[in-house]
């Protein structure tokens, strides 16, 4: 008695469950129009009145001395971070890697790609046995690789962005 009836519940949630699915045409979005002009805010643009007389009047602020300036402090706080780190030769950076591989020409060729694609850069060839290796720009985070990446994956699939220490002078 109750494998029938559990049967029946199952067949009706699912005939009553599945729903026909209408596809919506572009002649169905046409057709819809709605104004809410008239719910918009409404703004009154500022009248602004200018007086030949008070363009004239400069005022003159060169003899007012601050009362709060904090430039002896914070330049005493700059001293100390750059003594702390006088010791930093590197910080972690990321450079744009856009060939490795074995064959010289190819990497010379994809430097000079690179000069084509980003003028102002700088591409790197670098030899490390048995790897000849193109990488382009010095970037502090991956977000501002991103824009320079982004046009040279169009001309180099492989190319990626990897970490790389970014020596100070």
């Amino acid at each position: 008695m109750i494998k029938p009836l559990a049967y029946c519940l199952v067949v009706t949630i699912v005939v009553f469950g599945c729903k026909t699915s209408s596809v919506t045409t572009s002649a169905d979005t046409e057709k819809y129009k709605e104004d809410l002009s008239q719910l918009r805010p409404k703004y009154e643009k500022p009248e602004i009145n200018i007086d030949s007389a008070s363009t004239e009047m400069v005022t003159d602020y060169s003899d007012v001395t601050p009362s709060h300036d904090v430039t002896a402090k914070l330049n005493a706080v700059l001293d100390s971070i750059d003594v702390l780190r006088k010791d930093v030769r590197y910080i972690d950076g990321f450079t744009i890697q856009v060939y490795s591989g074995t064959n010289s020409e190819e990497a010379r060729l994809s430097r000079g790609k690179v000069y084509s694609i980003l003028p102002e850069s700088n591409p790197e060839l670098k030899f490390d046995e048995p790897n000849f290796k193109v990488k382009v720009g010095k970037y502090y985070s991956r977000i501002e690789a991103r824009k320079p990446y982004a046009q040279l994956k169009k001309k180099f699939p492989g190319a990626i962005i990897i970490p790389e220490r970014i020596y100070l002078h």
